[in-house]
């Protein structure tokens, strides 16, 4: 059994019931929290999953409880379950395992988890789930979907310094996620969900001041399809059919790729109680042709005037390189009728971005332990987006603009 394995039986093992944790506990606590979202968009295609003029609460709503478990001045362990959309279904909801890990601080300085631990890949990684806690109706989707799940099984280790004006701290981790499902959609077979065993491994170092914070992060995820059967595109070659028409073909493939990922953000607080958040990302995609080989982040402004705190973010998400020309090829190509289809199948399933989009919104204190919230977001698609679905029997969404009016209320208690 591996040390990830060993670390994922462990905590389960430890927080697996509430009653045994709570006998075993010093302190035993729980805490819930919630959001019922609802977005509209002027569109009847589908964006980022769900949102299409008809109106949808999946995009954002969601509802989750955690147990803390206190057994020593050293040791503790943590459960959070949560209910969301289903991450292989468009249709449905699942209940699911967010967090379940065990934490033991053998000094001020250190703190070892084990056990199913979130990545910290984003600023409000941890609190990504918990809307109450940021002013955002959602975070900016151009930055927060670089991988398609966050919460890996492995080991999590932080060391924190003391500065005199702060304190610093580096987190180090490595995991395995065994079923990552992936979305692939295509204007002739619909909406695909492929499983894929990720391992991640990374270090972030962030600076907290009194009135800043800075993260620096890099990352290494090494990606295998489960299914024997599927495999992706290592090269693509053009092949000239005369009369004009040409197609573009894989030559090699792999069932494993990897991916590079360098993140860096921060959060400051301005006079007059202005603040000033911004990340960026930039995902180097390996061993694939068609790949999410990405630019992207957003810079958001927000001021807190008594109970309402409004804001403005601008956001971009891009494919750059090989991977864009290679894409904008296939793009191009003149194919002959019988070989349309499976043309239109490579474009489609590329994970290939070209997009900016503008959000106006702001959230209102109800009461300190709820908020509700309100976004107008206007999206400019340029060469595509694979977080568009294209309607069947039409061409790729190109040069086309979404807004979409977002609604939430959100919750802790």
């Amino acid at each position: 059994m591996t040390t990830t394995a060993k670390a994922w039986h462990l905590a389960l093992a430890i927080v697996s019931g509430s009653a045994c944790a709570g006998a075993l506990a010093q302190e035993f606590s729980y805490s819930g929290f919630g959001t019922v979202g609802a977005a509209v968009s002027n569109k009847d295609y589908k964006y980022q999953r769900f949102i299409t003029d008809n109106g949808t609460v999946k995009r954002d709503s969601v509802l989750g409880v955690q147990f803390d478990a206190k057994f020593s001045s050293q040791w503790s362990a943590t459960l959070q379950a949560k209910v969301a959309p289903a991450a292989d279904n468009d249709s449905k909801w699942e209940t699911s395992a967010a967090w379940a890990f065990v934490s033991w601080r053998p000094s001020n300085e250190w703190l070892i988890r084990a056990g199913k631990v979130r990545l910290p890949l984003y600023l409000f990684s941890e609190n990504l789930d918990v809307g109450q806690s940021y002013e955002f109706v959602r975070m900016p989707t151009e930055m927060y979907s670089i991988l398609p799940n966050t919460d890996i099984a492995g080991l999590y280790v932080t060391r924190n310094w003391a500065l005199d004006s702060g304190d610093l701290s580096l987190d180090v981790y490595s995991g395995r996620a065994p079923t990552v499902m992936q979305r692939s959609y295509s204007r002739d077979t619909g909406t695909a969900f492929i499983s894929v065993t990720t391992r991640v491994t990374g270090g972030v170092l962030t600076l907290r001041a009194e009135d800043s914070t800075w993260r620096l992060g890099l990352h290494h995820a090494k990606s295998d399809f489960n299914d024997d059967q599927i495999q992706a595109p290592a090269t693509i070659q053009n092949i000239p059919l005369g009369g004009g028409y040409n197609v573009y073909l894989p030559t090699a493939f792999v069932r494993e790729f990897r991916n590079d990922i360098v993140t860096f953000g921060f959060d400051i607080s301005l006079p007059s109680d202005w603040r000033l958040i911004g990340e960026f990302e930039r995902n180097f995609q390996r061993d694939i042709a068609l790949g999410a080989n990405t630019a992207g982040g957003y810079l958001s402004v927000l001021r807190k005037m008594d109970r309402i705190t409004p804001y403005v973010t601008i956001a971009s998400l891009k494919t750059v390189g090989s991977a864009a020309r290679t894409r904008q090829k296939i793009a191009d190509v003149v194919a002959p009728p019988l070989a349309e289809a499976g043309q239109r199948q490579l474009l489609d399933t590329t994970p290939f971005y070209d997009q900016y989009s503008l959000s106006l919104g702001a959230s209102y204190a109800l009461t300190p332990q709820s908020k509700l919230k309100g976004e107008w977001m206007h999206t400019w698609i340029g060469k595509g987006s694979a977080m568009v679905d294209s309607p069947a029997g039409a061409g790729p969404v190109t040069n086309d603009t979404i807004d979409v009016l977002s609604l939430s209320y959100n919750f802790v208690f």
